[in-house]
This record gives C-alpha cells, sequence and structure tokens, in this order.
C-alpha cells in the first residue's frame, strides 16, 4: 500500500466516511431513527479512517492469512478504541462511550462484543473493499484529486475546530445544569421536609424559597434553550456523554424534569 501522504489522506478520508455509514446503519437498525453519529459533524468517523490505516500498513504481509489477520485486526483495533477513549476522556474530562453495560469490558472504554466485530468489519476491508479503494484512489487525476482533498482536509479542520468549540460549551452546560439539580433538589427537600415538622409555618421564609426555585427554574430552561445545532447534534450521537463521573445530559434532564414535576404537585 503506497503511504505517500497523498494516497494516505484519501484512505483516510474514504474509510472514515464508510465508518460513519456503518456507524449511522448500526443506529437506525437499533434505534429506529436517522443519528449523526461521530465525534465530527460531517459524514466521516476519523478512528475508522485511522483503524483501517493501521491494520492495512501493519498487516499487509499477512493478509493472506484470515486467521492472523482477524486476530491481528481485533487487537489492533481493540488497543485503538481503548487509547482514543481514554485520550477524549482525558482532554475533555468527558466519557464518550460506554460499555459498562457489556459483558467483558474494560472501564468502559473497549468491550469483547465490538472488538470481535472491529475484527470482522477489518477482515470485510482488507480482503474486500481494499482492492477497490486503491484502484478508485489511483484512477483519480493527481491535480484533480489534490485538490480535492486538499478541500476535504480544509473541511475536515473547521469541523474539528467547531467541534471542539462545541464541546468546551457543553462541558461548562453540564456542570452548570448539575449545580442547578443540586439547588433545586436541596430547595425541594428542605422545603418539603420543615413543612412536614411544622416549623416552617412564615409564609415570607416559604416564598423566599419558591422564588429562588423559580430562579434556578428559569436558568434550566434558559440553558435548555441556548442549545445551538452542533450542541443537539452531539447529545443526540453520544445520549451517555457524562461529564467525569457524573450523569449523562440526558439523565440531568430527567432529573431536572422530575423535580419541577414534584414542585408542581406539591
Amino acid at each position: 500500500m503506497d503511504t505517500d501522504i497523498y494516497t494516505f489522506l484519501w484512505y483516510f478520508v474514504i474509510y472514515a466516511f464508510f465508518g460513519w455509514c456503518l456507524e449511522v446503519i448500526y443506529q437506525a437498525v437499533e434505534q429506529g431513527k436517522f443519528i449523526n453519529r461521530g465525534f465530527l459533524n460531517g459524514p466521516y468517523c476519523p478512528i475508522y479512517g485511522f483503524g483501517v490505516i493501521i491494520v492495512n500498513e501493519t498487516l499487509e504481509p499477512l493478509k493472506e492469512n484470515i486467521i492472523i489477520l482477524y486476530i491481528g485486526s481485533v487487537i489492533l483495533t481493540t488497543v485503538l478504541e481503548l487509547i482514543t477513549g481514554f485520550l477524549l476522556e482525558k482532554i475533555f474530562h468527558q466519557n464518550w462511550w460506554d460499555y459498562s453495560d457489556e459483558h467483558l469490558n474494560f472501564k468502559g472504554y473497549i468491550c469483547l462484543k465490538f472488538s470481535l466485530l472491529w475484527g470482522i468489519a477489518c477482515l470485510i476491508a482488507v480482503r474486500l473493499i481494499n482492492p477497490f479503494v486503491e484502484t478508485f484512489v489511483e484512477h483519480i487525476p493527481k491535480t484533480l484529486g489534490t485538490v480535492l482533498i486538499s478541500i476535504i482536509m480544509i473541511g475536515f479542520a473547521s469541523d474539528m475546530i467547531i467541534t471542539v468549540l462545541a464541546v468546551i460549551h457543553i462541558r461548562n452546560r453540564l456542570a452548570l445544569l448539575d449545580n442547578i439539580a443540586a439547588e433545586m433538589r436541596k430547595i425541594s427537600d428542605y422545603t418539603g421536609e420543615k413543612l412536614y415538622n411544622g416549623v416552617e409555618n412564615s409564609k415570607a421564609r416559604k416564598e423566599k424559597y419558591e422564588e429562588k426555585y423559580e430562579e434556578l427554574r428559569e436558568k434550566y430552561k434558559e440553558q435548555f434553550s441556548k442549545r445551538k445545532f452542533v450542541d443537539r447534534r452531539i447529545e443526540n450521537a453520544f445520549p451517555k456523554l457524562k461529564i467525569d463521573t457524573n450523569q449523562s445530559f440526558h439523565e440531568q434532564l430527567e432529573e431536572l424534569r422530575k423535580i419541577i414535576e414534584e414542585k408542581k404537585n406539591k
């Protein structure tokens, strides 16, 4: 496999796109709707592009041996997913996927089920798809191909910047929502306890807590309405997205709605 930068970039883009298609199909089957999966907004999942290239480069001399190719693919893609998940968490302080509910997982980063599936995917890519990809790239006129891949990579870089800024924004909002939920729960529990014990009979004090509660409720509504397209896309693509070990965005919203509903019914 020719590994000059031009060829490398084309293989990366093509397999990143194929990976995105695979993720969309999987989510459509799993959830019955279209979800733009992947860390970035465009139709590509970089981890697939890197994964196939690493497998191809590393196992090229052994690709005729299906067993070795499969085992090697499982090992390489599992290590890649582990490193990617770990780095994303350390850089953004957020968990992007969680395999904790799967059998034989390691800290939610990887699990046996998906490692075996990645091996099958790479086997198909290397043995069946890659020959067509090589032929396709070879037949692209070099000048046209250079212009096209340059435009694509500029778009890719722009997408990366936009997504990183959105992730930082989401992280800050998750932290704020977490604080709002804690304050609302504290006020709700404190008020209910005092009323139950017959201690808080003062109308003025009750109104003070009601006012504080409404202020927090408005902050929650404001933060929810501020969501941008990129924010909503990331939240839908990663419903289990968590900040450190706290709740996911959807779990936070559910708790806030529950607190508000409880308050209404009192």
